[in-house]
């Protein structure tokens, strides 16, 4: 894998964005001095975390994020997941 990835996009490019409803894994996309990205940490973003979409990641399963001030490479399926994810307290009732 190279070290430099790809010039980072400018935030008025955003495609859409997201509020996580659970924590997702993230690989951390880290600016040199010239603009460009390298791989820094993997790390997990939290439920309420604020995502923007910057499109097409380094392959098909993967999309470019930005939380916060950092960009990130996540997986589309964990970011589908996460919209639909439905995790409500269950309440029991006793008879």
């Amino acid at each position: 894998m190279a070290s430099e990835l790809t010039q980072l996009p400018q935030d008025s490019l955003a495609l859409d964005s997201y509020v996580l409803k659970q924590e997702i894994p993230a690989l951390q996309l880290v600016a040199t001095e010239n603009g460009y990205a390298r791989w820094g940490p993997l790390i997990r973003l939290p439920r309420g975390a604020e995502l923007h979409e910057f499109g097409a990641g380094f392959d098909d399963q993967t999309i470019l994020v930005r939380s916060s001030n950092s960009f990130y490479m996540i997986f589309e399926q964990d970011l589908v997941a996460s919209q639909s994810s439905k995790r409500e307290k269950r309440v029991c009732a006793h008879g």
